[in-house]
Formats: C-alpha cells, structure tokens, sequence
C-alpha cells in the first residue's frame, strides 16, 4: 500500500502565535508513526519553530511574505502552487486565517484533497474536511460556509492533543481524585504571551492571601519578547519560583500541579485530557468564543473581564481553595476532553 504525504500550508511567529503550529505538528508527528509524510510550507518570519519542525523529521519549505511584507492571495497561493508541483501529495491541510475559498478552490479542481482547521467560522471554505475542535461548536456554524458534500468535524471530540498526555490521563486522575489542598501552581500563559500576562499574574499571585502555602512554578519561552522583564519579576517577587524553559515534556509538569493559570488557547485541551483545574485568560482575540464555553462547563473560571466581571484572580483562588471545588473541576475537565482526538482525525485521512 503506497504511504501517504501530506502537506501543511500554516504560519508561526510572536504576532501571529504558536497554536497553529503546533497542532499541526501533533497531526504530523501522529502520522509520522504511521509512516506518512509531512512537509510543511511556511512564510519566512520572525522567530518562526523551523529548526525544531526539522528536528522532528518534517521538511521545511519557506515561501516569502507579498509585497510591502503583507499577505497577499495570489503570491501566497503561486509559491504554494510550486512547492505542491513538486512533491507527491496526497492532502493539503490548512491552518491559516487569511487562506479562504478562492485559495483553494483552484488546488480542491486539481484532484487535490483539502483539510481546513479553522475556528473562526468567518470565512467560506471549499474542502473535503473542515475541522474545528473549539467547544460548543457545531456543523450548523459552517451551514453556509462550506459545501453540502465537505465533511465538518466540530468539537472538543477532535481537540488536538499529543499523545503523552493521554499517556498520563489515568495516573494524573488517580492523582487528583485524593487532592486534599491547593498547593502547587503553574503559570503557563504561552510561548509568545504578546500581551505580557505571565507577568501580571505574577504580581498579583504575590499578593494573594495564601500565597504562603502555594509553590509557583512558570514556564518561559526562549522566543518570548518578555522573557527578561519576566526573569526580573521573578528575581523582585521575594518568592521561590521554579521557572522551567522550553519544556520537552509538559505531561509531567502537569503531574505536579495542583491548579495552572494559563491560556483558552491549545494548552488548554492538554490540561483538560489530564484533569487539571485551571484559570484561565483570554491570550488571542480568537480564542473568546472557547473561553466561554470553557468558563460555562465548570473546567475553567476565566477571569477575562472581556465577557466575565464575576470572577478576578483571587476570586478565583479562592473557589479553588475548596478542595470540593478542586476535585469537581478535574472531573469536569477529564469529561470535556478524552485525548483520542488526533487519533478520530488521523483515521478519516490515513
């Protein structure tokens, strides 16, 4: 049986965030064990993940930023075009916000079978399979933006998670079904954190009432453009703060904590396959729709006063610090997500 190759058409830098990224090597990684291809087509940006999606065994062809360094349809969809000539694909997948419907109408005329991971829901698509794994999203909200015929994959069923931490689901669980207090504390906002709201929490953490009896651990990103106002919160906090870098293995962080303050964003599926209570802030405008349905679910108290003016950070603490409340999060969160999400997708493409 011929091996299949995929391609995936997605951007990373500071701007625009690491999310999509990183999903898409968790698709690519997943069909590396099964002894598929991946190739990935990115724009040449700042502070872009190549050498480490090369170190993972994928190819990397860079395509250039349009004229006046925007994006531009035309030259986007030509440099694509060129690469795509040039290998032996079998589906293109795409996770990009400024890719729609004229873009890939003409590789979907070609024989060419598309994927689109999208959670906007703004734009019409043309493809075989739209994928968005937001909760509280349904097929109905792209009714009227993709073909009668595309198959839409809608919710956290398909949230993409690596393996490792369905790995440590079952451990994690047995962990936190006898959790007796609230203690260890991990803030993990994200790589690129543009806002700077690693910091913040950091600050208002040192005020908190019971930050005695909490351990503080964060984790900090060699790419973040905060990493040395960070460092120095850290130093002037007065506190122990175990700070981890460029995290290899985030399951067995995960296994140590009791709560994580972090984002809506990927991370948050990962935290809710291994149970883990969290608060969460809103890091990309993207990213309000799941921060609500996260916040109505009981998972999550997102203190994002965008929507939610109920809850502040010590508020939150607070709730948490009731060991019922601790233990019913984790339930809740395990129940949402059940990390077999890659593996519902890989089986609809391999």
């Amino acid at each position: 049986m011929k091996t299949k190759s995929f391609a995936f058409r997605v951007d990373a830098s500071q701007e625009i965030g690491y999310g999509h990224i990183m999903r898409c090597l968790t698709m690519a990684n997943e069909l590396l064990n099964l002894s598929c291809k991946s190739f990935f087509i990115c724009t040449k940006l700042d502070k872009n993940l190549f050498s480490q999606i090369r170190a993972m065994g994928h190819e990397v062809f860079e395509i250039s930023k349009g004229h006046n360094h925007e994006f531009e349809s035309e030259i986007d969809y030509i440099s694509t075009q060129k690469i795509i000539d040039s290998l032996n694909i079998d589906w293109l997948i795409l996770d990009h916000y400024l890719i729609d419907h004229e873009w890939e109408e003409r590789f979907l005329i070609s024989g060419l079978k598309i994927m689109v991971i999208d959670d906007l829901a703004n734009r019409k698509h043309l493809c075989n399979i739209l994928l968005d794994c937001n909760l509280g999203k349904t097929p109905e909200n792209y009714h009227q933006l993709v073909p009668a015929k595309s198959r839409v994959l809608c919710g956290a069923k398909y949230s993409i998670v690596r393996n490792e931490f369905l790995l440590a689901r079952s451990q994690s669980l047995r962990i936190r079904s006898n959790k007796k207090e609230l203690r260890n504390i991990l803030i993990n906002i994200g790589a690129s954190d543009p806002m700077n709201l690693t910091e913040d929490v950091l600050k208002k953490l040192c005020s908190n009432k019971y930050i005695k009896q909490f351990s503080i651990s964060v984790i900090l990103s060699s790419i973040s453009p905060h990493l040395d106002s960070i460092s120095s919160a850290v130093s002037n906090s007065g506190l122990t703060v175990k700070i981890f870098h460029d995290v290899k293995s985030m399951s067995n962080i995960l296994l140590e904590q009791d709560l994580v303050i972090g984002s809506v964003g990927v991370s948050a599926w990962e935290r809710c396959v291994m149970g883990v209570p969290s608060i969460s802030l809103i890091a990309a405008n993207n990213q309000l729709d799941g921060a609500i349905a996260l916040h109505n679910s009981g998972a999550t108290i997102v203190i994002d006063q965008s929507f939610n003016n109920n809850f502040s950070l010590h508020d939150a603490i607070d709730f948490y610090m009731n060991k019922k409340n601790l233990v019913s999060a984790s339930k809740l969160s395990a129940k949402l997500v059940d990390g077999n999400g890659i593996k519902r997708i890989i089986g609809l493409i391999v």
